[in-house]
């Protein structure tokens, strides 16, 4: 824990404390007359005061045109969450924030054809991810781009602006941006606020909002500050936050305004992946209990299975024994180690050589994951405490705002953030629920007293991930009004920016120091497993071993280690860092023409990006480390150019018609490099469009918006099967090297060398475009003094359209429908491979290798084998093969819930026996989710997400005390609707419809989400 977070705490908590002495001291009736006459001072059309909104609505924001504009004049789609709506929900989180959203989600890792979430628990990001209109989306601070996770505690209100839309952030995601403001120090009025809340599973959090008037309109400090220890329904669950912000604002002028703001804290929060574990043990189970221990246990010799124990559930030998292969296992429950190299393993129903005991085959399918009650807790975690990720950050905002004349204001911005994330974590199906089937503890290894019983291991990865970043901006705009109406109205605006961002990040296994069984210190046969025994119907030893447990020191075979962490080797997207420059201008132009019944908005960035990759130094403990000398790197410059044009006309004073397009680009995520060269992957490039409707009615009390939008991402880099694709071509050319290369042959040595260079670029990633269209509509609504209302629907359709097209071209391959490529190998009636040239794009790396394989009798592509002993043929075979199924696995619909609807309502009793009392309550709903596709080829939905919330709420004063205080309690999931979400069926070739797991379990899951039960929330907030 940070010691110097609780220090600035209890600073700020003094400072409240001084703040309430003041307010219960007697003040003259004049100053307060002038306190509640005086009106906001606002200068800057590059920020909005949140104080202006009431209720659920808001008046005006900055998405759409970086200047300060009403939301009724604004062409992009935008959605403003105020202060009170974000108290009435008790908002304490982003997740929750988007319940509640017009079109927005959590980026779970649900649409894409993979069941784990490597991508979203790891140290991928800085932050949680988000999708707003099925595409991903930024997150913005005040709109600089935010590299650190952000909480309400600091924030005035929040502005969901859909779409891409450069102009506003710059460089960013093509879904749209949700942009948190901050609250800055007001320097017409003292207020303050201390609330603390508690609820379901052990949940506290406590905040405190002061702002205190230095020199009344001219100077003025505030400080918020946040300690929050909560639990989770998730076993193991707790997320934790010390943080402390800071404003002061400075009026050295009327036409001078200087704003500086700033953040420390520290999160530190379990990782708790959305389903629940893995299995490899139901098999062995169910033989276990119905014959007992001694039926499905055996000696470990080295051998692998027999037919028979393959039926009992012990279905593979955890490698073999020899040189420097090994497995070593820490015993967390004895703190014995072992190496587990030569044993068995156990397997579950996703295996076709097992057997039920009432002779039920097992069916192939990939993992599966656990869903019987009886047999383990749905609430389950068994990543145990061990997982979680260790997060400090700190932030500051310095601007100046300058109004030399009526029209023209300048203004002056300069923003830093940092922040450095420390991800402890188990990857992929990792801890892996097995039973202990050896009856050694290895290969002729002492007696195992464990025997028969279950066990949760798997190998501990600590990922962390450092970015900083810089932002200097100036500003301009100016107020064009002619004499001559017909001319309209006009502000034009225009900013240039510098932006530094550095971006660091290492992903690193636990292994045994000084790489004493292979050269790659982070090699499996240097990793050291962490194991923990069950013992079963005690729910909190259900858990795999922690990696805190390890002593610093192991000793095996008389030789001491130490334990350490050691990084993945270089080159990946798991190591790797850049130093980024940007040079940007942008200018936008608003203009008002019919005494503001057409209202038109255009803008033009550009953005001139240096990017360096970092190159790297091997250190002996830790391996491959990145080298901070720039002048190591690789450059790589690119060119971003976005516009965006919107019209608003309003027939109606009650009426307007909306039409935006607008677009942006996005960099690529770190060491992310794509074929055909291996270079680091171009910007992305998003385009979106929105036509609809607007209304303000009940005298502008309510307002509401319905459009149609579309949405596109080209470029979009992700990892799939990247590893299967340069690992064949790594061979192949190893395999022709083998027999061309040399004396007497067709290439020298020093010919070859960049040949297989160019044929074995080192790509970590591929392209992929994705599109996104529907409808949305939403209401905003104060109905009346006592009642608001937030209503939301949309419509969504979106998905991957296009995978890897750059490899697709690298290799050659032709198309033989919008999914699937050309099969250009077939088997002769001897079983061999043969390749047919014609089959494959002249110029392509397949043709290049039919080219080599014509240079001599011994590189005939039939009969040259490769390292894992097929010939190159069948590698084409292979590799197409593996290119196919996994585009018909992502080319789908994954995850995608169409309709979407949400709504929250609070109406506060003013008068009668009930004064004081505020009722409110919510309801939402999601379609149900696209999980595959059955024999027929028609889509498999899964369920429907429905939940309903309550608020109740009462407001009072006490005498003697100034202000008022508030006892509040919500309720989420008020009905208890925590039936699992299927998001994955165990598919098989055999079974294309799934199939379901014996002993009456139902339907076998590679994947299945799980809901949160009901919860409670308590909160008391004294204000004044």
């Amino acid at each position: 824990m940070n010691p110097n977070i609780p220090s600035v705490f209890v600073g700020a908590f003094l400072l409240h404390t001084s703040l309430l002495a003041q307010a219960v001291a007697p003040t003259s009736p004049s100053k307060n007359a002038a306190n509640a006459g005086y009106d906001v001072v606002e200068l800057s059309p590059f920020t909005v005061n949140s104080h202006n909104d009431l209720g659920y609505a808001a008046e005006n924001t900055l998405a759409g045109s970086r200047l300060n504009t009403k939301l009724r004049d604004t062409a992009s789609s935008v959605s403003v969450f105020t202060k009170e709506f974000l108290d009435d929900l008790a908002i304490t989180d982003i997740a929750h924030l988007l319940e509640f959203s017009v079109n927005s989600e959590m980026d779970t890792n649900s649409q894409g054809a993979s069941s784990e979430q490597n991508r979203i628990i790891g140290g991928h990001a800085l932050f949680a991810g988000i999708q707003i209109r099925g595409l991903l989306a930024s997150i913005g601070m005040d709109y600089f781009t935010s590299i650190t996770p952000t909480d309400p505690y600091r924030v005035g209100r929040f502005e969901d602006a859909r779409g891409p839309n450069s102009i506003l952030f710059g460089i960013g995601a093509p879904g749209g941006l949700l942009n948190q403001s901050s609250k800055i120090a007001e320097t017409h009025r003292n207020t303050g606020a201390i609330r603390y809340s508690l609820g379901s599973w052990a949940r506290q959090r406590l905040e405190v909002d002061t702002n205190q008037v230095i020199v009344k309109n001219k100077l003025a400090v505030s400080v918020a500050a946040l300690h929050q220890e909560n639990g989770g329904w998730r076993a193991f669950d707790f997320q934790d936050k010390n943080r402390v912000f800071g404003s002061v604002t400075w009026r050295p002028l009327r036409s001078v305004t200087i704003t500086a703001m700033g953040e420390v804290g520290r999160d530190i929060s379990a990782i708790v992946r959305n389903f629940s574990d893995a299995e490899q043990v139901l098999a062995w189970y169910d033989n276990r209990e119905a014959f007992g221990v001694s039926a499905v246990s055996f000696v470990p010799n080295n051998t692998v299975p027999t037919v028979a124990q393959q039926a009992l559930g012990v279905v593979g030998r955890d490698g073999a024994v020899g040189g420097t292969t090994h497995r070593y296992v820490y015993i967390e429950n004895d703190n014995t180690i072992f190496d587990a190299i030569g044993t068995f393993f156990t397997g579950s129903y996703n295996n076709a050589a097992v057997r039920a005991p009432d002779g039920t085959r097992g069916i192939t399918a990939p993992t599966l994951r656990i869903l019987d009650p009886k047999f383990y807790p749905l609430n389950g975690n068994a990543v145990g405490p061990g997982m979680f990720r260790d997060q400090d950050l700190h932030n500051y905002t310095v601007t100046a705002d300058w109004q030399p004349t009526r029209n023209l204001i300048f203004n002056l911005a300069h923003n830093y953030q940092e922040t450095r994330a420390v991800v402890n974590v188990m990857n992929g199906s990792a801890p892996m629920l097995r039973g202990e089937a050896n009856r050694t503890l290895g290969v002729g290894g002492p007696t195992n007293p464990y025997v028969g019983r279950m066990y949760f291991d798997g190998t501990w990865t600590r990922d962390i991930h450092y970015g900083d970043s810089r932002e200097t901006r100036l500003s301009a705009s100016y107020t064009l009004e002619s004499k001559w109406k017909w001319l309209g109205r006009h502000r034009l605006a225009a900013s240039v920016a510098r932006t530094d961002v550095n971006d660091r990040r290492a992903n690193s296994w636990l292994v045994l120091a000084g790489r004493p069984f292979s050269t790659d210190p982070s090699n499996a046969n240097n990793r050291i497993n962490v194991r923990n025994y069950l013992t079963e119907g005690s729910y909190g030893t259900y858990r795999a071993g922690d990696w805190r447990s390890l002593p610093k020191t192991i000793t095996i075979g008389g030789r001491t280690f130490p334990t350490t962490y050691a990084n993945v080797a270089a080159g990946g997207a798991d190591n790797g860092g850049m130093v980024q420059k940007m040079d940007s201008k942008m200018i936008a132009s608003q203009s008002f023409f019919f005494d503001g019944k057409l209202v038109t908005t255009f803008g033009y960035r550009d953005d001139r990006v240096k990017n360096t990759q970092l190159g790297y130094l091997n250190d002996p403990i830790m391996g491959d480390v990145v080298d901070l000398d720039v002048s190591k790197g690789k450059v790589n410059n690119m060119v971003g150019q976005t516009r965006t044009a919107g019209v608003v006309y309003h027939p109606l004073e009650w009426l307007s018609v909306i039409g935006n397009k607008s677009s942006n680009v996005g960099i690529p995520p770190l060491a992310r490099t794509v074929f055909p060269d291996g270079n680091l992957a171009p910007l992305s490039k998003g385009r979106g469009q929105d036509f609809g409707l607007g209304f303000d009615l009940l005298q502008g009390r309510l307002n509401a918006r319905v459009v149609y939008f579309t949405g596109s991402e080209i470029g979009r880099v992700t990892a799939p099967f990247t590893g299967t694709l340069t690992g064949a071509n790594t061979r192949v050319m190893d395999a022709f090297g083998s027999v061309l290369v040399g004396a007497g042959r067709p290439f020298s040595a020093t010919e070859w060398a960049p040949i297989r260079t160019k044929y074995t670029p080192p790509a970590s990633s591929v392209a992929s475009d994705f599109d996104s269209k529907g409808y949305e509509a939403r209401i905003t609504a104060n109905l009346t003094r006592n009642w608001r209302l937030v209503a939301n629907y949309s419509y969504t359709t979106s998905g991957r359209t296009e995978m890897a097209p750059e490899a697709v071209l690298f290799y050659g391959l032709k198309r033989a429908d919008a999914v699937l490529l050309t099969q250009g190998v077939k088997q002769d009636a001897t079983g061999r491979y043969v390749v047919d040239p014609a089959a494959y794009e002249a110029g392509g790396t397949f043709a290049k290798w039919m080219e080599f394989g014509r240079a001599t009798a011994a590189a005939n592509p039939s009969t040259l084998t490769t390292s894992t002993g097929a010939t190159i043929a069948q590698e084409i075979y292979d590799l197409t093969a593996a290119f196919n199924d996994e585009r018909e696995q992502q080319l789908k619909s994954w995850g995608v819930r169409p309709h979407k609807i949400s709504l929250f309502t609070a109406y506060d009793i003013r008068s009668g026996r009930l004064e004081g009392f505020t009722v409110g309550g919510g309801w939402r709903w999601r379609s149900a989710n696209i999980i595959g596709e059955n024999s027929k080829g028609e889509e498999i939905t899964g369920r429907v997400i429905t939940a309903a919330d309550l608020m109740l709420g009462y407001t009072r004063k006490f005498r003697g005390l100034p202000g008022r205080v508030r006892f509040q309690v919500n309720v989420n999931n008020l009905l208890d609707r925590s039936d699992i979400i299927p998001s994955r069926l165990a598919f098989s070739a055999i079974s294309p419809d799934g199939f379901n797991l014996p002993g009456g379990r139902g339907p076998a899951y590679t994947r299945y989400d799980l809901v949160q039960p009901r919860e409670f929330r308590f909160t008391t907030t004294y204000s004044y």
